[in-house]
Order: structure tokens, then sequence, then C-alpha cells
């Protein structure tokens, strides 16, 4: 893997990264105020971390398990990090302090797979899990209202498939959007797909009150693993894929959908397909739900699509892209593998690429933006 080969990455670090698109000149105002986002060191100890709207570090702490997704409470000023599958831990942080309060670890058959979200008013947590007696996709719900910080879980009930990955809470916060990967796999593989010929990936949405399956929507080919999505403010989900088979198949790779509709697929070109090697990570909707950002670490690439007609738009060029999230009107935050954080803008019908800031931590495929 591209954030794995030090050799490369440590020679990048002692050169500038060029980036398309990319300016040194700083905004006039800040479009954010913090980002949150697991990282490694090149001696490979991983943190959680809290970033300033310079992308500069506010709070660094060593956990002993990589992360991957984050959430932020606002309520209670704190955030969550999730540990990436088949990790077993879940880190709160302390945004006042800089300290880690509390570290949640699952059962011993359950795993995480890398998410969670929390429900609007702050009270609810829910995280995709694998029930290692079964293999199959759990939502674990759990309660946040403890006064000392604590998190309980206090229910569970199916994803509607096999591996869910990223999750969301659509905007009525009485249904669960969830892209079901369809890979199965159990720790003692470590994360080796056990189940290659007989995947079943789907896009499922679940009643949040009983977890009860609304609707369930397949790929065309079962390789497609569903792993990465968004939702827009007006329920349209753009979400990615990880296809399984061949580098040269002509499958598509990111897509949209509504509750009650077929599951539109975007365009993609060749060239892109071809040179982003059947992989998509990251996906971040604008605040107007008009345009899709979709991280290709593997092609070292950025994608952007028109929600609306779903064209594709652009491609920026992004050395191990990694995290993409929306952050005001018009303008998303990205981190990559070789520790670069940048601010994207769109202008008419192009985003452009600003460099924020540089270090030496390899950023992991998501982050938060407050």
């Amino acid at each position: 893997m591209l954030r794995r080969d030090f050799c490369k990455w440590s020679l990048l670090a002692l050169t500038p990264i060029n980036l398309h698109g990319c300016s040194n000149q700083p905004t006039s105002e800040p479009l954010f105020t913090s980002v949150f986002s697991g990282c490694d060191d090149l001696d490979g100890n991983h943190y959680i971390a809290q970033l300033n709207s310079s992308g500069e570090f506010i709070t660094r702490v060593v956990v002993p398990q990589r992360v991957h997704g984050s959430v932020f409470l606002p309520q209670q000023n704190r955030a969550l990090f999730f540990a990436r599958r088949p990790g077993t831990h879940l880190y709160s942080l302390d945004t006042h302090s800089g300290k880690l309060v509390h570290t949640l670890e699952s059962r011993n058959d359950r795993h995480f797979y890398g998410h969670g979200v929390v429900s609007n008013d702050g009270h609810w947590l829910y995280t995709t899990e694998s029930n290692l007696s079964d293999l199959s996709g759990i939502i674990g719900v759990y309660s946040l209202n403890d006064k000392n910080q604590k998190i309980e879980k206090v229910a569970e009930f199916s994803s509607g498939g096999i591996g869910p990955h990223q999750l969301a809470v659509m905007p009525d916060q009485a249904t669960l959007v969830v892209a079901n990967g369809g890979m199965a796999t159990h720790p003692d593989s470590g994360r080796k797909v056990l189940n290659q010929e007989t995947m079943a990936p789907n896009l499922s949405y679940l009643r949040i009150s009983d977890g009860a399956l609304l609707e369930s929507h397949t790929p065309p080919h079962h390789k497609m693993s569903i792993r990465h999505l968004d939702v827009a403010g007006d329920g349209k989900v753009a979400f990615g894929v990880q296809y399984q088979g061949d580098l040269t198949d002509a499958v598509p790779l990111v897509g949209s959908h509504r509750l009650g509709e077929d599951i539109a697929w975007l365009e993609m070109p060749e060239a892109f397909q071809l040179r982003v090697k059947q992989y998509t990570a990251s996906v971040a909707v604008d605040t107007e739900g008009t345009v899709a950002l979709v991280s290709c670490p593997r092609g070292n690439l950025i994608g952007c699509w028109d929600l609306i007609s779903g064209l594709f738009q652009q491609q920026l060029n992004s050395d191990d892209a990694a995290g993409l999230f929306r952050a005001s009107t018009g303008s998303w935050v990205s981190t990559t593998g070789y520790g670069e954080v940048s601010l994207l803008t769109r202008a008419s019908a192009n985003v452009k690429l600003q460099a924020l800031s540089s270090s030496l931590y390899r950023w992991d495929n998501h982050l938060t933006v407050i």
C-alpha cells in the first residue's frame, strides 16, 4: 500500500508536493475551526488528533489501535474515534482539555468496522460492527447520556448485510443508511476476505427505533463492495465502491441514491477508472448537495462529480489522497497519507486545492470538520 511505502514517503516529506490547483495564499477568514482524524507516525505509532483552521496540531494523543473514522459531539465537547477493522477500541477525546477521557472496548464476540454516527441531540451513538459467531453485520446502539462521559451499549440490530462499514443518519433523524460492503472477515484471518465469490454488498436503510429494514439496494456485480457514503441535506446519498474483481473490469465506482428510487451510477471516464485501480475511499457532498468529491488513494486522485446530472467534472492530483469532509458552502478539507492537509474550494465550475500544512504523520482515510 502507498502509505506503507516508507522510502517514497520519506523522500516526499523532504520535498515540496506538487498538487494540481495548489495555492499557498491563505484565505481571509477560516472556513472551519477544527479537524479530527486519526494518523500514524513513521514508526507506526497510532494517534487521535485535533487540528486548528490552519491545519496545525492542537492535540495529538497516542492510542494502541489504528483509528479510521471519527465524530464530534458538540453537546459534550468531545470527539469519538473508531478503531479500524478488526479493531476493538472506541476512543473519547475531551476537546477542551485535549485528554483521552474514555476507551470503550467491544465485547469479545464483536469488533468495530471503523465508523459511527451520533444522533442530532447527542444522546445516541450508532456503530458498525461484526458478529464474530456468524460474521453477520451489526449496528451497535450506545447511550451517551452518562454524566461521567462513559459510553454504554444498550442495544444492537442487524445492519441488513455483511461487513457494514460507513453509515449515516438521514435528515429525518429516524432512518440510518448503511454501506454493507458484503465482505466477510474474521480477526483470526486479519483483513483477508473469506467470501470472495459469494460477496453480497448492498446499501440498506434501517428504521432507527427498532432496526427494521426499510429498503435494500444491491449493485450490479457481487464484488462491488459499497464502503463509504455521505448524505446531502435533501436526503440524496452519494457512495463509493471498492471493486474486488479484475482491475480492467468496467464497473461503476461512484453512485447516488434516494429512498424509493433505483441507484443512479455516476459517469466515470475510462482513463480515470484505470488510474484509480477500482478503489475509492472518502466521500464528501457539499452543503448544497450538488457536488460530490471522492478520494482515490491508489490513483493519487480526488474525483469531482455533479450530483444533479451525474456527470464527471474534474480530477485533482493528490498523492495518497485520504480524508475528505465538507467545511462550509462550496468548500472541503482533505488530507493525504503523506501528511498534507488542504482546503478545497469551488469557484464557478472548478474545485481548487490550497495546501494548509504538512507534517510527518500519515493521515487515515477519514476526518471530521467543525
